[in-house]
């Protein structure tokens, strides 16, 4: 069972109705779909990365009216920039401004991709989830997979992108000797590992009767299995020198990131507040779909599934199929999900098992023994005959029995070696994602200093530039490092006061030591730039407080 956000416009659908409506390209030329629907056998082999679908045309961006766009348009509750902290901001900040000069999904797309669906009755139907069942190592595997027209994250929730359609997991991990569910893994943006998984008698994890329940994220669809607001921080590889750096620090000072403990993973990265609080719709009567044995459209094509923007960063490019990855390599979820959920080495329990007492074992051992031994007189008697064909069935069998014995064998062995106790359930979870606290107080004055705080440090940075005067900045920045020290202890968190006034200075030299480097290529020019990105940013920030604070008085 999935549940959604009240605001979203998209639900898992079936993909041959998408299919039918898209334009099919390659390297940029639409090569099917303007004369002659495109359908799913079309997407076979001819197509490696490079081709991909695209669902929104020009033309449906360019008819979307005013009105449609209002009434499609969501409300935010909860001021985003209030919830992380000055790294997290910066971070932020530079992503907000990337936009600007990368190829990203035109505006519009959103309103006109659910228009469309609406006009074509895409949206109508009822959620379709489609599945697989697999023996991978020593699991059975139900492999769940969901489509979605759009995922308008950023747009909708200023979250991180927006791209055409949208690909998403779950699986249960179920005990070949008893068929019962034993761990769950829910796919959450581009994380793998034991921290997607929870146990079937996991307390975090939300059960109907027998059946799990996942939290979708507002627009981006990661599934999630408490309810709430999460905090997703996306690692930039560009600075994971400072993330090493943080964390030595931290190992030297002995601070524990507080921001892990609250399972919201590296402090080093760009935030984004990820809504799943289940406030929408439920679903749990699904249009089940088997994948098709040998079906093109999942076995060989290595297109992307929406509109390829060619960003460098990857975000806004449409994803690849459920099988491959944009790249055209098999994707690590599908051909190894107990690896992708960090299960190698960790075998089903023994619950069909534990039903064998030690007696019966030893019985069935001795059986097997014999039995062996009177294959073993049999088959040189075969062999003298010399009938080939009583040979390999004597041989066939008495390798069946030799592998018999070996499995009892090995049952018998780990039966020695069972733990007294139940083993920890939660002992895999290293950073599991965990719901952000209530923010304290009203938090609006914190929320305005988030929103006022890096372009702050950007008119410090412009004033040395086009003033010259470090006295300037140097007031400015004090305010700030106060404001810094007030958010951390208003916020309870004493020891990352310390740590982030440390940071801060650091950040701060960093920029004055860029800034020395800029005022010999031309200060009023980059000082400039600065402030205009320092005024946007706020004027950015401000709007989306005041749109939160509307949402609530309407709510």
């Amino acid at each position: 069972m999935v549940r959604f956000d009240g605001r979203e416009l998209f639900l898992p659908t079936a993909v041959d109705a998408y299919v039918e409506n898209c334009q099919l390209e390659f390297d940029g030329e639409i090569v099917a779909g303007d004369e002659h629907p495109v359908t799913l056998q079309d997407l076979d082999h001819r197509w490696a990365p490079g081709a991909n679908l695209r669902f929104v045309t020009d033309d449906d961006r360019r008819a979307v009216v005013g009105d449609e766009a209002k009434r499609l348009a969501r409300r935010l509750f909860t001021p985003r920039l209030g919830r992380v902290g000055l790294f997290g901001r910066l971070l932020d900040a530079l992503f907000q401004l990337s936009v600007i000069i990368r190829p990203t999904t035109p505006t519009r797309t959103t309103t006109a991709a659910a228009l469309k669906a609406e006009r074509l009755g895409i949206s109508e139907h009822e959620p379709v989830c489609y599945g697989r069942v697999i023996r991978a190592g020593e699991w059975v595997v139900l492999h769940y997979s969901y489509f979605y027209v759009m995922n308008d994250w950023r747009s909708g929730y200023r979250g991180l992108n927006d791209h055409e359609a949208d690909w998403e997991q779950a699986w249960v991990f179920c005990d070949p000797g008893s068929s019962k569910p034993v761990w769950v893994a829910a796919s959450s943006h581009e994380h793998t590992g034991g921290d997607l998984r929870r146990h079937w008698e996991d307390p975090e994890l939300v059960r109907d009767g027998e059946r799990p329940v996942l939290f979708a994220g507002a627009g981006s669809h990661a599934l999630y299995f408490q309810p709430g607001d999460y905090v997703t921080r996306i690692d930039v590889p560009g600075l994971r020198w400072a993330l090493r750096l943080q964390r030595w620090f931290q190992n030297l000072l002995r601070i524990r990131d507080q921001a892990t403990e609250r399972g919201l993973g590296p402090a080093l990265g760009v935030p984004f507040v990820d809504t799943a609080t289940g406030s929408g719709r439920e679903v749990k009567d699904w249009d089940l779909r088997l994948f098709e044995k040998d079906a093109a459209w999942v076995e060989d094509f290595r297109g992307l599934w929406g509109l390829d923007t060619h960003d460098p960063l990857g975000g806004e490019r449409g994803p690849s199929g459920p099988k491959f990855q944009r790249n055209g390599d098999v994707r690590v979820s599908w051909a190894d999900p107990v690896g992708f959920a960090g299960l190698h080495g960790t075998p089903p329990p023994l619950t069909a098992d534990t039903r064998v007492s030690e007696e019966k074992l030893g019985h069935a051992l001795d059986d097997l023994d014999d039995r062996i031994k009177r294959r073993g007189r049999l088959l040189p008697l075969a062999e003298q005959i010399s009938n080939s064909t009583e040979i390999q069935e004597e041989s066939k069998r008495l390798t069946e029995l030799l592998q018999q014995r070996s499995e009892l064998l090995d049952l018998q062995r780990r039966r020695e070696f069972l733990p007294e106790h139940a083993p920890d359930i939660r002992a895999h979870l290293a950073h599991p994602a965990a719901p952000l606290p209530p923010p304290v107080g009203s938090g609006w004055v914190l929320a305005l200093w988030a929103a006022a705080s890096i372009p702050m440090i950007l008119l410090s940075i412009a004033a040395v530039i086009v003033f010259e005067s470090l006295g300037i900045a140097g007031i400015t920045l004090a305010v700030g490092a106060g404001m810094l020290l007030l958010e951390q202890v208003v916020n309870r968190r004493f020891q990352a006061a310390f740590r982030l006034l440390v940071l801060y200075g650091a950040v701060v030299a960093f920029f004055a030591f860029v800034v020395g480097g800029a005022l010999l290529v031309s200060r009023y020019a980059i000082g400039g730039l600065l402030a205009a990105g320092a005024v946007v940013l706020f004027v950015t920030n401000l709007s989306e407080i005041s749109a939160v604070r509307n949402a609530r008085r309407q709510k």
